[in-house]
């Protein structure tokens, strides 16, 4: 199969994103080998594959085990049918009845609902003559979207009356996955519902990375109405469970047997280096001074707060330059950020700090991960969690792709 990749990386910046493919593929062999038999894998694509390049992930993804691919719009479907992804996508939001035509056409898959998905699956099938496959979403408790799991079974039945609509799946999203009362509540009414759908389509799937992996702690006893299990955050590297989260150890075997690898990394070449002297103050605010105790010697890095780096983590992060940590010092500017390197000898304009990512090549070294960053900004205040920074890493970094 031919797969366009879409643009080359771009190589004109001293700051860029960097996805190890191996990692990827580790992650996803390593669910697919934990996981039953029965059961399939989807990977969460949408947000360009949270960062970290959708079209480039796709088939390492698909060669590692992965049976679909889930996004948010029909958009990113299409995006991923131009680059040459030939495997089933499932659209998991709403989809507006002037998309499903073309979806149609691009053989997407798409989440209905409502009984206006109906009337647009209706439509579109006497435009096109396409039957539609779908996966009906049932609110079991996020309430976000969904139809009601108390009236959801009539909704199925309305599916299966609708000309040119193939049901080919019911799923619904868990609130809290790792609450095991709450997590038990939507599970109940998830399986309650299906019990009353009839013959039930070939995929089911409640599951995302947390709920997965907390499935895992007890082998044999996967359900078997679920045939899928919706991947997205442990592909990339990591477990999803909320800061405070004690797992217990049945959990953190598993978490030890998967050895989840963080994928992306950021770096940055030095693009300028200052002596400051004592009590000269750095960046906006002179939040930063330096010390009495000689001059510090500054590297400015390439990268900001127009990247993604929240300004929130202004002296609150670090990075790997020649295999010692490095502080950062001042307030994170839109585009630039200082770091501390006085403590090396004679660095260079144009050597690499590497601001998330391990200390060098060796698989096994300490590394900086958004965890690092999530717990920095937790203490003054901003709940953030690793999706989110991730997926704000994607705005304007370019990226490059690595295997160790």
């Amino acid at each position: 199969m031919k797969f366009l990749r879409g643009q080359p990386a771009q190589t004109r910046r001293d700051a860029w994103l960097e996805v190890n493919l191996s990692a990827i593929e580790r992650n996803a062999r390593g669910f697919r080998a934990a996981m039953p038999s029965h059961a399939g894998m989807m990977a969460i694509v949408k947000a360009d594959a949270y960062g970290h390049g959708a079209a480039t992930l796709a088939p390492v993804l698909e060669a590692a085990g992965v049976a679909m691919a889930g996004v948010a719009s029909v958009d990113e479907a299409l995006h991923l049918r131009r680059a040459g992804l030939s495997m089933p996508i499932l659209v998991i939001g709403s989809v507006p009845d002037w998309a499903m035509r073309q979806a149609a056409e691009e053989d997407i898959r798409l989440t209905v609902f409502d009984d206006r998905h109906l009337d647009g699956v209706r439509r579109t099938y006497a435009q096109t003559g396409r039957p539609m496959a779908v996966h009906v979403k049932i609110d079991t408790g996020m309430h976000r979207i969904g139809a009601p799991w108390e009236d959801a079974p009539a909704f199925v039945r309305r599916c299966r009356a609708t000309p040119g609509l193939i049901l080919e799946g019911i799923f619904s999203h868990l609130a809290c996955a790792e609450t095991p009362d709450a997590r038990e509540r939507q599970q109940s009414r998830f399986f309650q519902t299906l019990a009353q759908c009839g013959p039930l389509p070939p995929l089911c799937h409640l599951d995302n990375t947390v709920s997965t992996l907390m499935r895992l702690t007890e082998p044999g006893t996967w359900p078997s109405e679920l045939a899928m299990a919706r991947l997205g955050l442990g592909l990339y590297g990591y477990s999803g469970f909320s800061q405070g989260f004690l797992p217990e150890a049945a959990l953190v075997d598993v978490l030890q047997r998967l050895a989840l690898t963080p994928a992306m990394g950021l770096k940055a070449r030095i693009a300028h280096l200052q002596p400051v002297a004592a009590g000269e103050g750095v960046s906006y605010g002179a939040h930063f001074v330096a010390p009495r105790e000689g001059v510090r010697l500054l590297a400015t890095l390439p990268v900001g707060y127009a990247d993604g780096l929240p300004r929130a983590l202004s002296q609150r992060i670090s990075g790997w330059l020649r295999g010692a940590r490095v502080p950062q010092v001042g307030v994170i500017t839109m585009d630039q950020l200082m770091i501390d390197v006085s403590a090396l000898e004679s660095p260079e304009i144009g050597e690499t700090v590497t601001l998330l990512g391990p200390q060098d090549a060796c698989a096994q070294s300490p590394r900086i991960t958004l965890g690092d960053w999530t717990q920095a900004l937790s203490v003054v205040g901003y709940d953030a969690i690793e999706y989110e920074l991730m997926c704000a890493l994607r705005v304007r970094l370019p990226k490059t792709y690595i295997r160790d």
